[in-house]
């Protein structure tokens, strides 16, 4: 995977040159995922949306999440809100706070694992279903996509998971894009112990144990897969029957985003 190196934000990479067997790959310069746009600088903005020409944002994130800390929006590109958790447009919202931590607003620090196995539940499918069919329409269209959720690694990874899936990729070329994650996350400790230690209720052990929980991991992928298999029989049988993607619509997107 190709970084983007930009001054405001991070965790942000193309999915281009993802192998996806045949000797093919995800064409760059399509797919871009990382964290939220809130922080970009005036050079952030004309990488992305000048030379790499983004031309479509997808946050993922939840309302009070979106709220607290909106994407700078730019002229000429949409950027669209299809969270997978959100009280009020979607019916849904994680609240399983992690044991030793309180709620503070809405905020919630999870155990990742049982927050990556919820993520199958039917609702917040239907909200995959609509932001990836959205993702294949753009590029489709030859606009690139940049899919994000607050720092890019859960949500934003399970999104990176889906269209790599339906791409071709092997779960170990998505599993070594899932764990590049850490490499931002690592240069981000201040900020997350920050926040955990808020959730910790000061407990400073607590805050410590919970930014290395909430580091990326390959159980986290493995229970979102179990969870699917589950509750829907197979990723094949989530693809064609949750995204509804049949096969003449998978040849044609992966006609358009491999080479």
């Amino acid at each position: 995977m190709k970084v983007i190196e930009l001054q405001g934000i991070d965790n942000v990479r193309d999915l281009g040159d993802t192998p996806v067997g045949g000797g093919r790959a995800v064409v760059p310069g399509l797919l871009f995922r990382g964290s939220a746009l809130t922080g970009i600088t005036e050079a952030d903005r004309e990488l992305l949306f000048g030379e790499l020409g983004i031309r479509c944002v997808i946050d993922v994130r939840c309302g009070w999440e979106r709220e607290a800390k909106p994407d700078v929006q730019v002229p000429g590109v949409d950027n669209l809100h299809i969270p997978f958790y959100d009280l009020e447009k979607v019916g849904i919202e994680y609240t399983e706070p992690a044991a030793g931590t309180k709620v503070i607003g809405r905020d919630v620090a999870c155990v990742p694992v049982n927050f990556y196995r919820s993520l199958a539940n039917p609702l917040t499918v239907g909200q995959m279903r609509v932001a990836a069919n959205e993702t294949f329409d753009r590029v489709l269209r030859g606009e690139p996509v940049y899919l994000h959720c607050s720092g890019g690694k859960d949500r934003a990874g399970i999104m990176a998971l889906l269209v790599l899936t339906v791409l071709g990729a092997s779960r170990e070329a998505i599993l070594e894009d899932y764990l590049f994650t850490n490499v931002a996350r690592d240069e981000n400790y201040d900020k997350m112990f920050a926040r955990f230690l808020r959730l910790a209720d000061g407990d400073e052990t607590r805050a410590d144990e919970l930014v290395v929980a909430h580091r990326a991991v390959p159980e986290n992928l493995e229970a979102f897969y179990a969870a699917v298999d589950e509750r829907y029989g197979s990723m094949d049988a989530f693809v064609r029957d949750q995204l509804w993607l049949d096969d003449a619509r998978l040849a044609e997107i992966r006609a358009c985003c491999t080479g």
